[in-house]
């Protein structure tokens, strides 16, 4: 795994003005023998060494993204501990059909006698106008 965050600051930290053969030697001897500041810990994620920035001193990874691989880890873990519990069955859904008619009926209104020449205007110039649009009015200014 690649190093995370707090391991490349750290490794950039120790070894500024290093050449490449040093730092080689220098990781190869961190790799056998760990520092003996307390605040420099390995990564519990990529392995890598990092200084523990953190007051109280319990950091276990090194960055965000180390951090964000071990929670996934541990949430997948979590999921298969926990014990798989069987779905309840679905309740049969019961359908009466004269009750769900007098339901909707029962907001029905016949049409007024006296409403219906009124009606049949509004069908005739709905006709007329070609369905819902409204005529385009010019007004000459």
């Amino acid at each position: 795994m690649e190093p995370g965050e707090g391991a490349v600051e750290f490794m950039r930290e120790i070894t500024e003005g290093m050449t490449l053969e040093e730092v080689r030697e220098l990781y190869r001897h961190m790799m056998r023998i760990p520092p003996d500041d307390a605040k420099v810990k390995r990564c519990a994620t990529c392995n890598y060494y990092f200084r523990d920035k953190t007051r109280p001193g319990n950091a276990k990874v090194c960055g965000p993204s180390c951090k964000t691989v071990r929670k996934t880890e541990q949430k997948a873990d979590q999921r298969a501990r926990k014990p798989v519990e069987p779905k309840k069955p679905k309740k049969e859904r019961r359908y009466d059909e004269a009750a769900w008619l007098a339901g909707i009926w029962r907001h029905e209104v016949p049409f007024d006698p006296g409403k219906l020449p009124y009606i049949q205007a509004a069908r005739e110039r709905y006709s007329r106008m070609g369905g819902r649009k409204k005529p385009i009015r010019k007004v000459d200014y």
